[in-house]
């Protein structure tokens, strides 16, 4: 009978917190400009290439062909003869290509434009005069403000205008990207009959890989592999492969964090190919060889699998998971993308 360790006993301590995971939509009042009124070309704008735009609309890989981007820089994207589009930090920069994150958009219509392969053009530090060829009554766009800790985690969008808004996204998503791996650690536990029916404990690592097929539903799988040094005799070596499938669904939980319960399928795989040899023909030894062949088969199990897995965000992009089910006690790290 196998059983896993309550690994709940170790215990992980610390948060970690990142800089504007706060991702806003400011007023649209932009849209009510003329186009005419925005200038072809201004001091300071230069051209760059979308390259890629995350699923959730918050990340952009921008080419960065120019040079002119930098860590840190905060920047303002235009569409050529339209106007500014959004405001953006830049995150990191890697040869030529430039990863950003959108701080809020200044025009819906013009963002549903963007898309992978366009030019847009680029201004570096105060934008404020890229507005002033707007009209007189226009009023001032709203900023995105972050005032407490709280604000950091933040991934919703907050409407501060009456556009409709309903068809940016179309999905209901909690976690918005498709596919989430991880690694985890837990003890794999049994009765070893061989020596007095002692309990022993052997560590194993497990990784997963779980797909959103569908608005919150999941599905994983995930492998772990035990290694067992001198077992079932001294100088053998065991090696035990956990193999599970399993259907999630995501619910919100307090403090940036996520509850998924599961229900799979569990199968233990057990490699011990000098299990049940004997060194003599005598008695001991056939009885002691059918005791070692008895206990590695009887490792070898299948079941259903249930519990439920915690996902509690660190920073964007990664979790603190740990998983609480009849098929395994577990503790470790995941990251989404």
């Amino acid at each position: 009978m196998i059983r896993m360790l309550k690994s709940y006993k170790y215990i992980l301590v610390g948060l970690c917190v990142t800089l504007f995971s706060n991702f806003s939509f400011s007023q649209g009042l932009l849209d009510q400009a003329q186009v005419s009124l925005f200038p072809e070309t201004m001091e300071g704008l230069f051209t760059e290439k979308v390259e890629i735009i995350s699923r959730s609309g918050k990340i952009f890989i921008m080419s960065n062909g120019n040079q002119l981007l930098n860590k840190g820089d905060f920047i303002t994207l235009v569409i050529k003869k339209e106007g500014p589009v959004a405001r953006a930090l830049v995150a990191k920069t890697h040869d030529e290509s430039a990863g950003i994150k959108i701080l809020k958009v200044y025009s819906l219509s013009r963002w549903k434009k963007l898309r992978k392969g366009l030019n847009v053009q680029i201004l570096k530090g105060d934008d404020t005069a890229l507005f002033k060829p707007m009209s007189a009554n226009t009023e001032e766009v709203a900023t995105t403000k972050i005032e407490t800790e709280e604000d950091l985690f933040k991934d919703d969008f907050k409407v501060e205008s009456d556009e409709d808004l309903s068809g940016f996204y179309k999905d209901n998503r909690l976690i918005r990207p498709d596919n989430i791996v991880g690694i985890a650690y837990n003890e794999f536990e049994f009765k070893n009959t061989l020596r007095n029916g002692d309990i022993e404990a052997n560590p194993q690592i497990s990784f997963t890989w779980a797909y959103q097929f569908a608005d919150n539903f999941w599905v994983e799988g995930l492998y772990g592999r035990t290694q067992i040094d001198s077992f079932p005799a001294s100088g053998n070596q065991t090696i035990i492969n956990n193999f599970t499938g399993r259907f999630k669904y995501t619910f919100k939980a307090p403090f940036y964090s996520f509850i998924m319960p599961y229900v799979g399928f569990q199968t233990y795989s057990v490699s011990s190919p000098q299990a049940g040899e004997r060194t003599d023909d005598s008695t001991a030894a056939r009885e002691l060889a059918k005791e070692e062949q008895e206990l590695v088969n009887s490792l070898q199990t299948s079941g259903l699998a249930i519990g439920a897995t915690y996902l509690k965000r660190l920073v964007p992009g990664w979790f603190f998971k740990a998983n609480l089910g009849n098929d395994i006690f577990s503790i470790g790290f995941s990251i989404e993308f």
